[in-house]
This record gives structure tokens, sequence and C-alpha cells, in this order.
């Protein structure tokens, strides 16, 4: 399959591969950037709305929790009250005697009503039967007619605060109230129901500045809606309102999904009293500008393709006009037609292409008559080599031969001495190979030391603490040699008693590691520097087989010095192993 893909590409004419080029590079990239900027801009609105939804949820619970707390405290201010207790469990056989109470119960209940104005109405339903009721501070609470029916489910509360759903009041006007059994000092024998109502306007005031552009509703811990902008659904069930049930175990959390037919963002957060405030906005209404942004890109990018599409029918016909005219020239020198010419105009590629084609074809005659020539040149060269070849062996019989005449004349000295460097050339030269073995190695610095110590006699010794295990490894030649040559030629003739020469040989975790120690006068700092930069007045051996390991095994191998005036010099060559 992948075979077939190829030949096709390759057998399409130049506008097919145009056209995939377009679409490949243009308006798939495009198409995925516009989707990306969409996914992201949607994600970061949505993130963003969620922020602003939350703290928009936060901060109204927290005013309504505000609200309620001071509810609260109003009950528990009345609840605690030992005087409106002992007017309320008094018995009253004569009206004279209830007017002091009713005169302290409204001076208390219209102070409180008059300091807090949400308060709509205060109301203690008691059990005291020789109290008469006013019908408005003080009813009965075995009266069916006068007390809610959720007066009876707050049997089991045992003193607490709890909130009731929306009631509507005498004036029909929509209503929650907070209510608590009143049994201060006497839990087990309650005198009352306190009762606290406040007007749902009160509650959505709290909520109305919020609410354009989204649905907010205050539910209680049942689901019924409490308040909203929409009176006609309080009371209600908010699953049957929204017609779709919000999971909100959680206290706190966040939803997307679809409310009355349409994709929604829903938050809620839930108060310490067990209400919730939940928020709904529909997702084509935070979205709208991005989806507006990104059909204006599409736009754009289906005109830029168009336009892209017409350009390159344009271009394709104009190039492939020039390439053809091109193809045909060359099918001539294929011929052998070196005669014809190309006439293409323009500085352009293809122009520059037809140029150089041309003056191809003019050297071509010359350069098949130059053919012959590079041939019999390059037979030269390989005759050179086999000649190169020659020399050494031509250089080994030599030095026997004289070696031969200094037996015969009775020199045995001169015989040794022309053996030592015919070994040492014939070891070194290693027929124009680059490596040889350790063991080698060492052979061409023995045959080196023979040859000097005839030179300096007893003016230097040498010792040997060689691993002879590494001989089989394999090194590069003449690593050892010039480092020697550098000891004797810089110490021997500076001092009176002997030279130590110390060579080593040892591995050291993956390297093989060499070593030349003597302990001549040791070398300057300013002229350690010159020989390992491979200044000319300093010489080139030491520069030379640092440079020569470094590019044969990398960076990490090398020589380094170690030399202190006056004491001696060590020489570290190190290889891998």
């Amino acid at each position: 399959m992948k075979n077939r893909l190829k030949l096709f590409f390759y057998n399409l004419p130049m506008m097919g591969k145009l056209l995939i080029f377009l679409i490949t590079c243009s308006l798939v990239p495009l198409l995925v950037i516009s989707i990306y900027s969409y996914t992201s801009a949607r994600n970061q609105l949505l993130e963003q709305a969620y922020e602003n939804m939350n703290h928009m949820n936060q901060q109204i619970n927290n005013n309504i929790s505000g609200q309620l707390e001071n509810f609260h405290q109003i009950s528990g201010m009345l609840y605690t009250n030992a005087t409106l207790k002992a007017y309320l469990t008094q018995a009253y056989e004569k009206d004279i005697d209830f007017v002091e109470a009713y005169g302290y119960i409204n001076d208390l209940f219209f102070g409180l009503m008059a300091a807090n104005s949400n308060v709509d109405g205060i109301t203690v339903y008691v059990l005291n039967d020789t109290i008469p009721t006013d019908g408005t501070f003080i009813k009965y609470l075995y009266d069916e007619k006068a007390a809610p029916a959720w007066v009876r489910e707050l049997d089991r509360t045992y003193g607490n605060v709890v909130y009731t759903g929306i009631t509507l009041n005498d004036k029909k006007e929509r209503v929650f109230s907070l209510a608590r059994i009143m049994n201060f000092n006497s839990l087990n024998y309650p005198y009352g129901v306190l009762t606290l109502s406040v007007k749902e306007e009160y509650l959505y005031s709290m909520i109305r500045q919020e609410s354009e552009g989204k649905s907010i509703f205050v539910i209680d811990e049942k689901g019924s809606i409490l308040s909203t902008k929409d009176k006609s659904l309080i009371s209600k069930g908010l699953g049957e309102v929204l017609e779709v049930e919000i999971p909100m175990e959680d206290t706190d959390g966040r939803l997307v999904m679809d409310v009355r037919g349409k994709r929604s963002l829903v938050v809620f957060n839930q108060m310490d009293q067990g209400w919730k405030t939940v928020s709904i906005v529909p997702l084509d209404d935070i979205l709208r500008e991005t989806k507006l942004a990104s059909s204006r890109v599409l736009l754009i990018a289906g005109i830029s393709f168009i336009l892209a599409l017409i350009l390159i029918l344009f271009i394709s016909r104009y190039f492939t006009g020039r390439i053809k005219n091109l193809t045909g020239q060359i099918a001539l020198i294929e011929k052998e037609d070196f005669s014809r010419k190309i006439d293409i105009k323009g500085n352009d590629e293809i122009g520059r292409l037809s140029q150089a084609f041309n003056r191809m074809t003019d050297k071509l005659n010359i350069l098949i008559n130059e053919l012959y020539k590079k041939e019999i040149a390059r037979r030269d060269t390989e005759l050179y080599a086999l000649q190169s070849q020659i020399n050494p062996h031509f250089l080994y019989n030599t030095l026997s031969v004289i070696s031969s005449l200094a037996i015969r004349k009775g020199d045995e000295e001169i015989s040794g001495i022309i053996n030592h460097l015919s070994s040492f050339y014939k070891t070194s030269l290693n027929k124009g190979m680059r490596y040889i073995t350790v063991e080698n190695e060492l052979d061409i610095t023995r045959h080196y030391l023979a040859i000097q110590h005839m030179r300096f006699r007893d003016h230097f010794r040498e010792s040997y603490e060689v691993d002879e295990t590494l001989f089989p490894c394999r090194t590069l030649k003449l690593v050892l040699q010039p480092f020697i040559e550098n000891a004797i030629n810089h110490a021997v003739c500076e001092r009176e008693e002997p030279l130590h020469i110390i060579i080593r040989l040892y591995s050291e975790e993956d390297r093989i590691c060499f070593e030349v120690e003597d302990d001549g006068a040791g070398i300057e700092e300013e002229k350690m520097e010159r020989l390992l930069s491979g200044q000319p007045e300093a010489g080139y051996g030491i520069y030379n087989v640092n440079e020569r390991i470094q590019l044969a095994y990398g960076a990490d191998y090398g020589v380094v010095i170690h030399s202190c005036v006056g004491k001696g010099t060590n020489v570290k060559i190190t290889i891998p192993l």
C-alpha cells in the first residue's frame, strides 16, 4: 500500500503535487489551528465563567448566611428572654393580669421589627390557653387554623432553629420563616413555638443584581426553590422546573449539561444552613463571541484557500511549460546531440538551470577528450603507489648488508646498532599500517633505547613496570618513543649522575595507560605550553602524539604531562582498552 501511494505521487503531474502540498501545508494546518484556537478559547472562557459564577454564588451565600445569622440571633434573644417566658407561662385569671404582659410583648416585638426592617412578622404559638390571642404576636398552637402545618414538625428539634419553605402570610405575600421550639431551661416542657417571617422579596434582593443574563435559584436542602426571578417557580422542585435532575451530592461543584434543551454551565454552592445557590448560563451565551470569531477565521481561510488554488493553477502552468522545454532539450542531449542550446529567458532557478545546462553541454566535449588523459594519470599514480612499497624493503636490505660488512670487519658494536635501527624501522613502519600491538610498541622503545645507549653509554638507565596481559591489545604506533627521546635529549647532558627513566604499562578502568617518568631537571611551565601547542621552536613530537591520539580515539584520550623543575617529569598517555 505504501509503495502504491509513492508510485501514485511520483506519477502525478506538477499541478496535482502542488494541490496536495497546498492541502497538506495550508488547509490542514489552518483547520487544525482554527480548531485548537476555538477549543482553547472555549475552555478558557468556560473556566473564566465558572470562576465568575463561583465567586458570585459565594458572595450571594455570604450575604444570605449573614442575614440568616442575624435572624438567628434575634430568635436566640427571644428564646433566652426570661421575662418573656414568665409572661407566656403565667396563668391569667383576670383581664387586668395580661394587660401588662401584652404591653411588654408589644413593646419588645415592635421594637425588634423596627430595628430589623427585614423581619416581616414575629409570632409565638403558645400552649397557655389562659392568655388571650391577639392574632398577630400571640396565637394558639393547638388551633389548627392558626398554626401552620410545619409547626408540628418541630417536635424533635430540641430548641434548634429550622427554616421553613415559602408560605403566604395574611397579606398573601410570599415569606419564609425561621422557627424554634421555646423550651428555655425546660427542654422536656416546651411552652410555645417562636417564628420569624421574612419576605421572599428581601431574599431575592440579594440576587437581583446578578440575575442579568443568567438563571439564579436559591433552593433549600430538599431542592425546593426559595427565591428566583420568575416568582411562578417558587416552591417548585428545581428538577421539575429545569426538566432535568442536577446531581448535587457535593456541597460545591459545576456541571455542563442540557437544561431545557440547551447545553448549559451549572454552578452550585452550599451555605452553612444547607441551602444552595444554583447559577445556570447557556453555553451559547458564553461562547457567542468565540463562535463568531471562529466563523470569521474559517471564512477567511476558505477565501484564502480559493485564492491559493487559483494562484497554484497559474503558477503550475507557467512552470510546467518551461520545464517541458528543458526536458525536451535534455532528450536531445541523451541522443548525444550537443549542438542544441536551451533558450529559456529569466534569471530564476529554471533560467539559471538552463544556463548551467548550456555550459555543461559545452564542457562535455572537453571532458570527453580529457577523460583519456585522466585515465593515464590514474595509472601513473597506481604505479607510484606500488613503487613506494618497495622502498622500505630496500632500506631493510641495505641495513642488513651494512651489518654483515661490520661483522666481517669485526665491529660488533656497529653491527648491533644497525640491527637495532633495522628492527626499529621495520616495526615502526609496519607496512604503512597505523596500528600495532602494545608489545610491538614496547619493542620499538627497546630498540630505540639500545641505540641511545650506544651514544650516551651509561648516562641513563631505564626500568619497566608493565602488565604483559595487555601485550595483544592494539595501539597507535610511536606513542612512547617521542617522550623517551625528549627525556634523554633534555636531561642526560644537564646532570652528572645517570638519568633514570621508568616505563610503565597498566590498565585503568576502560583505558590502557602508558607512563614515561624521569628524574631529570623537569620542564618549565612556559616551555611545556609550547610543547603541547606544537610551536615550531619547541618541536612537533609531543604535539603530534596528542593530536594523533585524539583524532583516532576522541578528546577523552591523549597526553597529560606533570613536571616539577629540579625533580623530574611524568608523562601519562591514555588510549581505549
